[in-house]
């Protein structure tokens, strides 16, 4: 009798199992189904997100990304770039998408990242449910944590070209106690050093508004998360043969 009572508790505890997860792989199919209704969705300056599908117990995201004509540096630095998702996945404070990553680790399905650019080029990570279930998201996002991770990943992309004006590249980019900071240097049969010094203290107060009112969600978050940190914003431009600089400070009572 007791071992008849115990092959039916534990084939009962079986049966709770399977439905339990055949329950969150039906949720993660709808909130994948809608997400695709959302879809592309717009990731600022990056690029967007393009589709989202969930089969043979994977769940795939597609981005485009624009402004790149390679994607070298991220499958150079492959195993930065993994570490730096899974602590973008822990760290990140947006409900929607924590209680997105909390059904894929409940239905046991991992998941691919896919990163395409304009040409067709794709590169493609890869986290295993295991990954994804120690990595959650905490309660609260460590807006330190993000700094950190948005560093490296930015990092991974240099020199960046885009996004900064002709004649500029982005060599640089650091994060002491005080400053989130931007290293460009300057070509200067392009670009007049002392001319945009003298623009820059005369125009402060523009250009405060201008990099605080953007509507990018990349770039709110960051100063939403700088502001937490008590950090600014410094671009430091660098003549290329001269060596002059010309320095964009935002102190950290400036943001917005």
């Amino acid at each position: 009798m007791k071992k008849t009572l115990t092959l039916i508790v534990l084939s009962c505890l079986i049966l709770l199992g399977f439905t339990s997860c055949n329950s969150e792989k039906s949720e993660l199919r709808k909130m994948i189904a809608q997400l695709n209704t959302e879809c592309p969705i717009p990731l600022g300056s990056i690029g967007q997100m393009d589709k989202a599908d969930y089969k043979h117990d994977k769940v795939t995201f597609y981005y485009t990304i624009v402004g790149l004509d390679n994607l070298n540096n991220f499958r150079n630095n492959q195993e930065a770039f993994h570490q730096f998702m899974l602590d973008n996945y822990r760290t990140n404070s947006d409900e929607d998408f924590r209680q997105l990553l909390q059904t894929i680790v409940d239905a046991q399905a991992g998941l691919d990242v896919i990163f395409s650019i304009e040409n067709g080029e794709s590169f493609t990570l890869q986290f295993s449910h295991e990954e994804l279930k120690a990595n959650m998201p905490q309660a609260e996002g460590d807006p330190e944590s993000y700094l950190q991770a948005a560093v490296a990943s930015a990092r991974m992309q240099l020199p960046i070209t885009y996004g900064y004006g002709d004649g500029m590249v982005c060599t640089n980019i650091d994060l002491d106690s005080m400053y989130y900071t931007y290293y460009i240097d300057c070509d200067e049969e392009q670009l007049d050093l002392n001319e945009m010094q003298q623009s820059i203290e005369e125009n402060h107060e523009a250009m405060v508004e201008l990099l605080t009112s953007s509507t990018d969600p990349s770039f709110v978050k960051m100063m939403q998360t700088l502001k937490a940190t008590n950090r600014g914003l410094r671009y430091f431009y660098t003549g290329t043969r001269s060596g002059k600089e010309a320095v964009v400070t935002i102190a950290p009572e400036e943001l917005k």
